[in-house]
């Protein structure tokens, strides 16, 4: 069944399709109150957010969610309701894929769902990504991710992402680069999340991006039976400021400058990224004056050193800048170390701050065509300002070990295992990654 189009409405019509499941989500935000204590009203399931997914997945039965973490499902296209939807938009040169979602972490427990991609039906370097998942501990992740280089022109496109999450069981431990382990508390915090950006493409190396976006923030008693997990006195215990521990609104406006010269997305072996954003954000509302920057800086480069064996090294920096008489910055929105993306060895969020920096370095070795193994070492730092309180010293480290199965486009999957002063963690992630 092959179809080919350019239709306009087409590309329109996929681009609503897919992030209906996310303006929907805005619609049912939840009051706007960190002392909040109702329950909200019954969260829908994942099979409900799949639902509410473009009609070409509406012929996935809801029934692939449950025991498919031991398999890949590679082929399975979409169906007699689809081909009817592509007939409207017009013929396509290429029909959807889906695949599985699973993960595993201590806080999140086993996190599994489904997730669907398409690959340049409409134009050339087209990418739409969908993932919906669910965890053992009621964490809630929904995002819809949709880049299109040449979608306006050769060399203009457009980018839209939408994500909601929710994270019942996420653990806090104060503020600063020597918070302590003794001190972990638990919150419950709620995000949704849309942006809309232009693409323009200089050159083949070379990219920017400039984005709009809408952040929403709720936080709420935290649900780990084990943990302290009441708001108000975790606001008492840990000595914060009630700005601190608000819920807050905001637009952001900003652009990304990307240099990309890697020889390879899925297994580079020579070549760099590096990428630097600024972005604004104010608060959407009168009783709250938050207006802040950000930069980032993010620096990679590989290094092959013979046969494929190969050095990935990465330097990230990470600052936030309240501008005039905004408030403090909520925990949530500021810097962190610890998780999957920086410094393995520590639990996600474990050290916040105004401003962090961050080194890696992985020696990469080939075990089979699509395998990689690889050694890692982390260090990193959270800071209250880089430019004024810039210290050498007391960096945190982890190191570990893992694999990675990837192919020319992508990494696929990732899984590794990561030891620090104060835990073992291990990983295991289908996703894009460093």
């Amino acid at each position: 069944m092959a179809i080919k189009s350019n239709s306009g409405i087409g590309r329109a019509l996929l681009i609503i399709l897919s992030a209906w499941p996310v303006m929907t989500a805005f619609g049912q935000e939840p009051p706007d109150t960190t002392k909040e204590r109702q329950p909200y009203p019954e969260p829908r399931s994942l099979g409900s957010d799949i639902m509410a997914v473009p009609q070409f997945i509406l012929d996935v039965p809801v029934s692939l969610l449950q025991g498919f973490s031991g398999f890949i499902i590679e082929d399975l296209y979409a169906g007699a309701l689809a081909a009817e939807v592509g007939a409207l938009i017009g013929n396509m040169d290429r029909i959807w894929g889906f695949y599985p979602v699973f993960s595993t972490g201590s806080r999140s427990g086993v996190e599994y769902g489904l997730g669907f991609r398409s690959k340049g039906v409409f134009t050339s370097e087209e990418r739409l990504k969908v993932k919906g998942s669910y965890s053992a501990h009621d964490y809630r992740n929904f995002k819809m991710q949709y880049r299109a280089p040449n979608f306006i022109g050769p060399d203009m496109g457009i980018t839209v992402l939408g994500q909601y999450r929710q994270r019942p069981w996420e653990s806090f431990y104060g503020l600063g680069n020597n918070s302590l382990e003794k001190n972990q508390v638990n919150y419950n915090p709620k995000h949704s999340h849309f942006q809309g950006g232009s693409l323009w493409t200089i050159s083949d190396r070379w990219k920017l991006e400039m984005a709009l976006g809408y952040d929403a923030y709720n936080i709420f008693d935290g649900e780990d039976p084990n943990l302290e997990g009441d708001i108000d006195l975790i606001v008492s215990n840990l000595q914060l400021a009630s700005p601190e521990v608000r819920g807050t609104r905001f637009w952001s406006l900003g652009g990304t400058l990307d240099h990309d010269w890697r020889n390879s997305n899925g297994q580079p072996t020579s070549g760099g990224r590096e990428s630097i954003s600024l972005t604004y954000h104010k608060s959407t509302r009168k009783s709250d004056e938050l207006k802040f920057w950000q930069m980032t800086v993010d620096l990679r480069h590989y290094l092959e050193l013979f046969k494929k064996r190969t050095l990935a090294l990465r330097a990230l920096l990470e600052s936030h800048d309240i501008t005039g008489n905004s408030p403090a910055l909520p925990f949530y929105l500021k810097s962190s170390l610890g998780g999957a993306e920086n410094l393995r060895g520590y639990r996600n969020g474990r050290f916040l701050d105004n401003d962090l920096a961050l080194v890696s370095i992985e020696y990469r070795y080939p075990l089979l065509e699509m395998i990689d193994a690889f050694l890692f070492l982390d260090e990193g730092r959270v800071f209250q300002s880089l430019s004024d309180h810039f210290k050498w010293h007391d960096w945190k480290y982890s190191y570990g070990a893992g694999l990675r199965l990837w192919d020319n486009d992508e990494l696929m999957v990732r899984t590794s295992l990561a030891k620090s002063k104060e835990d073992t963690r291990f990983y295991l992630e289908f996703s894009d990654a460093f």
